[in-house]
Order: structure tokens, then sequence, then C-alpha cells
């Protein structure tokens, strides 16, 4: 019986912020509904903070909706706050060290080892 094994294959070249396994920035995604422009705009004027917030405007989605009761409300493009906390992030991967600040976020590289195999 023949195995199957999962390729990698490239999807994407190009600038990238990675926060967490989560919180992927490149040029093509916007988890949280922000781009990586605004993320990058964000921490360069604050950089020695952990923690950034911001709105953004988009619409109600069915998850939202229903976490929220506001099935009413189900698409209609709305004001959201988003935040990003740099301290308060799940890991799939093992840092031996991490970064404190925005700053220290875009001024290094941080190392990681695989947690799950």
């Amino acid at each position: 019986m023949e195995q199957e094994f999962s390729q990698w294959r490239l999807s994407y070249q190009g600038k990238a912020l990675i926060i967490s396994s989560g919180l992927v920035y490149t040029e093509t995604t916007k988890p949280k509904g922000l781009h990586l422009k605004d993320v990058l705009k964000m921490i360069k004027a604050h950089p020695r903070l952990q923690y950034y917030e911001t709105t953004v405007k988009r619409r109600l989605t069915l998850g939202d909706a229903l976490a929220q009761h506001r099935m009413g409300d189900l698409g209609k493009e709305m004001e959201f706050s988003v935040s990003i906390n740099l301290i308060d992030q799940e890991h799939d991967r093992d840092f031996a060290k991490v970064p404190r600040s925005g700053g220290q976020l875009l001024s290094n590289k941080y190392r990681s080892r695989p947690v799950k195999l």
C-alpha cells in the first residue's frame, strides 16, 4: 500500500508580518480585517506598545450575528473594534524569545520550533 504524503507548496512570495499562526499579514491577507500596511502603520506610529487597537468597517458575518444575537443586522456594514496583543498570543511553535513591543517585532527575527509534529 502506497502512503500519501503532504507536500509543501509555495503559495505566496512577498512581504509578510507573522504575529502568530492566526495572524499572518501579507499583501493578500487581512486577518481581523486589517491589511499589512495598516498593521505596519500602527506599529511604526507607536513602536514601544505591545497592544494595538483600531476600528474597521466590515459586514456583520453569520458567525458574529449568531454570537451577538443580532440576526437582524446580518450583512450590514458596521464598525468593529479590533486589537492585536503581542504578549497574549497562542502559538503552535516554541519560541526561545518573543517580541515585547511592536518595534521589537519589526526589528528582529524570532526563530522557533514546531510544537505539534
